[in-house]
């Protein structure tokens, strides 16, 4: 005889668990799995273990260094290490034990076993948690966690997280989101329901989250050439068009392989250097002599006009090239809108950084003191913003 029992869901209707799809489909009874686990050291006496990623990358949440910095006071005030199980290549997150490729199956079964708290995506590790009745927390973007969320282990236990999904929209079952929908997320949601776990009182001291743009973990630097103090670094993007300045341009590219960002023609002289990776050339009317330049120099570039009126004609001037408009007007009032908040005492983040100089900031906003919201507007898909107000 089979036994199973149906999960009800609002909105959802009665949604059987793929444990129980299996067992009608076969006839088998459910029982409970005997799991061997093998002992792996891990020197702490309280721990949360972190699992970031899944087989599938659209279970894979980005924003799991951000949920582990808000919960860090709380892990600190109850003495809890941060153990991080997965893939040698899954993303790390700064915890305080990184096991990730050290382990066999057998061997994580038993850090997780042995865990104080679970907190992680949906894959196997999650019901392994859910086995050993584990205070856990998982999260779930394309299917209906009710169909494979933890089987075992006591309900009270575990914090089941769903993607939003606005306007009656259904779970994707695919293999490939773009963008991901786990990532509609926030990350002081997810810190939110796990606190609960140990301290409920905790959720206020979670900053709020206003924020996170599609380019924040992108890693590149805006440099403002008003003055230069040596550096190397990578994926600089030298913003001609903020700044024009062909002495520093110089002096960055005897350094840095760079992409120029520029409203204004170039000299030839700086254009042979053998260090330029694009151009991006942003402007109403475009200097054919300079286009000219580019194409024979075999330098990579993109042509922007900045004047949709102007467009035809600019088209018709260079019509072997594919002109593109982009107006950070239009950028400004589109994010203005999106954004929908006050940016008064606001906090920034930004993989991006902002060079000026020696000085590094966050964000345009943040280099140019914060007078004009311009600044933060145009850079908004860059940053993750967040205030600590209550």
């Amino acid at each position: 005889m089979c036994i199973f029992t149906t999960k009800k869901n609002k909105n959802k209707g009665n949604i059987l668990h793929l444990i129980e799809r299996y067992a009608l489909s076969t006839g088998l009874k459910i029982d409970l799995p005997s799991i061997t686990d093998l002992f792996y050291p891990i020197v702490a006496d309280k721990y949360v273990v972190f699992h970031t990623s899944s087989k599938d990358n659209l279970r894979d949440y980005d924003y799991w260094e951000e949920v582990k910095e808000m919960l860090q006071p709380l892990f600190n005030k109850y003495n809890l290490k941060t153990v991080q199980i997965g893939l040698e290549k899954d993303p790390a997150i700064n915890c305080n034990i990184d096991v990730r490729g050290k382990t066999s199956i057998n061997q994580m079964a038993n850090v997780v076993r042995n865990c104080s708290y679970f907190i992680g995506v949906d894959s196997f590790p999650a019901h392994l948690a859910g086995f050993y009745d584990r205070k856990m927390l998982a999260i779930y973007s394309n299917s209906y966690s009710a169909s494979v969320r933890p089987y075992w282990g006591s309900r009270d236990n575990q914090k089941i997280v769903e993607t939003h999904r606005p306007n009656g929209e259904k779970p994707s079952f695919s293999f490939n989101e773009k963008p991901k929908t786990i990532n509609r997320l926030k990350p002081d949601e997810i810190a939110s329901d796990f606190s609960e776990l140990i301290e409920k009182d905790f959720e206020s001291e979670i900053p709020n989250v206003l924020f996170v743009g599609e380019f924040f973990k992108k890693d590149c630097i805006d440099f403002i050439p008003s003055s230069f103090s040596p550096f190397k670094l990578e994926n600089v993007n030298v913003r001609m068009d903020l700044h024009f300045n062909e002495k520093v341009l110089g002096e960055c590219l005897k350094y840095n392989d760079c992409e120029i960002t520029t409203n204004k023609p170039i000299s030839k002289e700086i254009l042979k250097s053998k260090k330029i990776r694009h151009v991006n050339y942003l402007t109403e009317s475009f200097e054919t002599g300079f286009v000219d330049d580019l194409v024979e120099l075999g330098l990579p570039n993109t042509l922007m006009c900045s004047k949709k009126e102007n467009l035809p004609r600019e088209r018709a001037k260079l019509f072997d090239h594919n002109i593109h408009f982009f107006s950070e007007d239009n950028l400004y009032e589109k994010n203005k809108k999106k954004f929908g908040k006050s940016i008064e005492g606001i906090k920034i983040r930004s993989a991006k950084k902002v060079l000026i100089g020696d000085k590094v900031f966050e964000s345009r906003f943040d280099a140019f003191n914060r007078e004009n919201e311009y600044d933060f507007y145009v850079d908004l898909e860059w940053l993750f913003v967040y205030d600590v107000g209550q």
